[in-house]
């Protein structure tokens, strides 16, 4: 019996010192504030691990609506909404809620997406109020890594030259230690409401 419970004990352990990437911890947005990342943003494109890509698989037209929590101000409502493969396709909505330690919040936020049981550390990282923000999540579970770096922009289409050094700066903060490959978010006819 007792061999049992050591032989337990060390393949527990093994599950939470799995030798994967563990999240970062990048430098957040200069100058941040809640109400310059207020309102709408499309997803240009997005680096993801499978696990991070639960909610966007098959999506298009991707969006984000980013408001103050009416029943509670110390958070934060992001409406994460996509159409299933097509733009007139079934509309899928994930609302998450940010909340901070630090008041007024610094662009570091953790997010819950019910039913997840386990908050995901959100990041503001670059924050251009008017035209372009990237955001990092990362959530470590049973000892896996699963994380996203969202290109943004207030428009459905950016510059490609700006997608490119937000890419090179998620690179210089080892946002992708796994090396995947950008996926753009198709725009095409999207229909937002």
């Amino acid at each position: 019996m007792r061999l049992i419970y050591l032989v337990s004990l060390f393949l527990l352990e093994g599950v939470y010192t799995w030798p994967d990437a563990p999240c970062r911890t990048p430098p957040p947005a200069a100058n941040y504030t809640l109400e310059q990342y207020t309102g709408r943003w499309f997803e240009i494109g997005k680096v993801q691990t499978s696990g991070g890509a639960f909610f966007e698989k098959d999506c298009v037209c991707t969006h984000i609506d980013v408001g103050q929590s009416r029943k509670d101000p110390s958070e934060t409502i992001v409406s994460n909404i996509c159409n299933k493969k097509t733009f007139d396709g079934k509309r899928i909505i994930a609302n998450g809620t940010l909340t901070s330690n630090r008041q007024p919040s610094d662009g570091r936020y953790n997010e819950t997406i019910f039913p997840a049981p386990i908050p995901v550390a959100y990041n503001i990282i670059v924050l251009q109020t008017n035209e372009f923000s990237v955001e990092y999540d990362c959530v470590v579970e049973f000892g896996f890594a699963n994380y996203c770096v969202h290109i943004l922009s207030r428009r459905p289409t950016l510059n490609e030259t700006v997608v490119e050094n937000l890419l090179k700066l998620a690179e210089q903060y080892d946002l992708n230690p796994e090396k995947l490959k950008f996926t753009r978010t198709n725009q095409t006819n999207c229909i937002y409401t």
